[in-house]
């Protein structure tokens, strides 16, 4: 082997440990997924068909590949000491009412509507208070529950993003609210400006936020100071995840779609409800 010869017996060795190197970060059980991967690779790797992919015999497969429509809903301050540092402030936030906390109560009807959902054939994640850097499904339901000095404050109200770069969220939150009022039979409340700029909708000031082509809404369920709404939300939270369920159904018919890039899974929910 002469000197001259090197280099280019080099480059091949390096062409053909590259694309080694890359297979391994995404190889199961490593745990690493895509989300380090720049956009066109991981668009190859999760859909080798749409890149002129072939079969063995060296056909192209006879049909795309299909991924399930993802639900992400989110349990209200669960899990709300583990947030961030940009978060800092939603770490002792949350109301309480009946002697329960927020977190159990929206924890309770998010399962409950994700057993719904996926009965259905959704695949659906439930999340924490803190979400996953540029998280993206195909839609994003965050579960609340209110709180007021008086007692006689009632009712539940929806909101989509202020600035919705989707043009969906409003869409949603109105189906939603017609479904949610017919479940649980409390009244429609306006929603708020703070609702609308929920920090979850805002990608471009927090890091731990959905990514902005993910339809969003967030769903204030009912008071937790008072006694009527506490009827519902303690003793019925299946009658509102039906309500949320049918609304999810009616605005977003399942119907599995071609792959695009993938937010990290996060699995359901399993664990006990106690706070961490």
């Amino acid at each position: 082997m002469t000197s001259r010869g090197t280099p280019g017996i080099l480059a091949g060795l390096v062409r053909l440990v590259r694309p080694i190197r890359l297979v391994a970060l995404v190889a199961p059980g490593l745990g690493l997924g895509l989300a380090g991967l720049p956009g066109d690779a991981r668009a190859q790797l999760a859909d080798p068909v749409r890149t002129g992919a072939t079969t063995a015999g060296g056909e192209a497969p006879a049909t795309r590949s299909e991924v399930p429509v993802r639900i992400a809903l989110q349990a209200g301050h669960w899990r709300a000491s583990e947030a961030p540092d940009e978060l800092a402030r939603l770490r002792s936030n949350g109301t309480m009412g009946g002697g329960r906390h927020e977190w159990e109560v929206t924890l309770e009807i998010a399962r409950h509507a994700a057993g719904l959902l996926e009965a259905r054939g959704y695949e659906v994640e439930i999340l924490p208070t803190t979400i996953p850097p540029g998280y993206r499904a195909d839609l994003f339901i965050a579960i609340h529950a209110d709180g007021f000095h008086s007692p006689a404050a009632s009712g539940f109200s929806v909101a989509a993003p202020r600035r919705d770069a989707t043009g969906q969220g409003q869409a949603f939150a109105d189906v939603l609210a017609g479904h949610y009022r017919a479940a649980s039979g409390l009244r429609h409340r306006v929603a708020t400006r703070r609702m609308q700029g929920y920090y979850a909708f805002n990608a471009r000031r927090y890091r731990h936020a959905l990514d902005p082509r993910t339809p969003a809404v967030i769903l204030e369920a009912g008071f937790l100071t008072s006694p009527a709404d506490r009827e519902i939300l303690f003793h019925a939270p299946d009658r509102l995840a039906q309500g949320i369920a049918a609304a999810v159904e009616e605005f977003l018919p399942l119907a599995p779609r071609l792959p695009n890039e993938r937010p990290a899974v996060v699995p359901v929910a399993t664990e006990p409800l106690t706070d961490r």
